[in-house]
């Protein structure tokens, strides 16, 4: 991926500055030291706001989504204590994480939560940007390069900021520059973040739709309200398979059997009716298979039966993607046979979660 060519600038060594990294670090130094252009556009930009951004950005992929950034990342500790001193808004109406973080966490945690970053990123504002200091750091040393650096008052010809005690100071050309391509730059950034994440999270399914708080788009749920309406209203017997209760189209609310923070869609697959309440009980938690597997499947099995004899079978295309067959084989099998199959599907991905370290097992009631 390149970046925007400058006759003045040494884009090159930008684009290099992600070359060899072995913790997520230099991703949310620069996405931070971007978010702070695009709201306030000033040149000078204080460490402590820096690193309350760098926590806003990283807290969703590591606490949210239960991503691994490897052992080498001292970020985990610190997205768990925030997590510990304040309940954070996952809503997509909710405030920017980097608002909800100033007003949650109280002075003290907040003044330790800066301090744990800053102490985390003790050498990272200097080597972001050593590669640009190549003519001030002949002959240093490489014992005494970082000091160096942040000895260096003026200004560089060549580097994106100088550095301060509680501060950054960005150069007047390259701040031009990054406000003028914050979009390419942003995307240039996540899609190293991505390669350097895909490594310590090989079996994660949508690790691209995990770096972020997740929008309302993310989770609209109209198709499979549809879907599920339509069903129950034609099969007065169904219960709840948490509490086994009756639903209506009135109570109705749409479970993730697997949860979204983990599969990070809405494919009907992997959706079950049920009620507001159990819903807000289950949250984010994995279900008890020994418990819930065996009627999830059963009823999405009638589901799936009763769509494709209506003839939806445009609506039924995630099953022919996940089972690798067409909708209209997939309905002249047995039910068994659909519900072993996306019991197949289920149960691996059920155990990555429970390794990523999602909450488990959910039993509605606590029995």
């Amino acid at each position: 991926m390149e970046l925007p060519a400058s006759p003045r600038l040494s884009v090159a060594d930008l684009s290099a500055v992600f070359a060899s990294t072995t913790n997520s670090y230099k991703f949310y130094w620069f996405l931070a030291i971007l978010d702070e252009l695009a709201e306030t556009g000033q040149p000078r930009i204080a460490l402590r706001s820096l690193a309350l951004r760098m926590v806003a950005n990283v807290w969703y992929p590591l606490d949210y989504y239960k991503l691994s950034f490897g052992v080498d990342d001292g970020f985990k500790l610190i997205a768990d204590f925030v997590s510990a001193h304040m309940q954070v808004d996952n809503r997509p109406t909710a405030r920017p994480l980097f608002e909800q973080l100033q007003a949650g966490l109280g002075g003290d945690a907040l003044a330790t939560v800066g301090q744990k970053v800053i102490g985390l990123l003790r050498y990272v504002p200097s080597r972001f940007i050593r590669p640009f200091l190549k003519a001030e750091l002949s002959g240093v040393p490489e014992a005494k390069v970082d000091k160096r650096i942040a000895e260096l008052s003026q200004f560089s010809s060549a580097a994106p900021y100088r550095l301060g005690r509680e501060a950054i100071e960005l150069h007047p050309e390259w701040l031009a520059y990054l406000q003028e391509h914050q979009g390419i730059l942003r995307a240039f950034t996540q899609w190293h973040l991505l390669r350097f994440l895909q490594k310590n999270n090989p079996n994660v399914i949508g690790l691209s739709e995990k770096l972020r708080r997740p929008t309302a788009a993310d989770r609209n749920l109209k198709t499979a309200t549809g879907y599920w309406g339509s069903f129950l209203a034609a099969t007065p017997d169904f219960r709840c398979i948490y509490s086994g209760q009756p639903l209506t189209t009135a109570t109705l609310s749409i479970d993730h059997f697997l949860p979204w923070s983990y599969v990070a869609h809405n494919q009907l697959w992997n959706l079950i009716p049920t009620s507001k309440t159990v819903n807000s009980a289950k949250n984010n938690a994995l279900p008890d298979l020994e418990r819930y597997l065996g009627p999830f499947v059963q009823w999405q099995s009638a589901a799936f039966q009763f769509h494709a004899g209506q003839g939806h079978y445009r609506l039924l295309e995630e099953y022919h993607l996940l089972f690798a067959q067409s909708v209209k084989d997939i309905q002249q099998q047995p039910a068994a046979w659909f519900e072993e199959r996306l019991s197949q599907q289920i149960q691996p991905q059920h155990q990555t979660a429970r390794n990523m370290g999602f909450a488990h097992p959910f039993r509605y009631g606590g029995g």
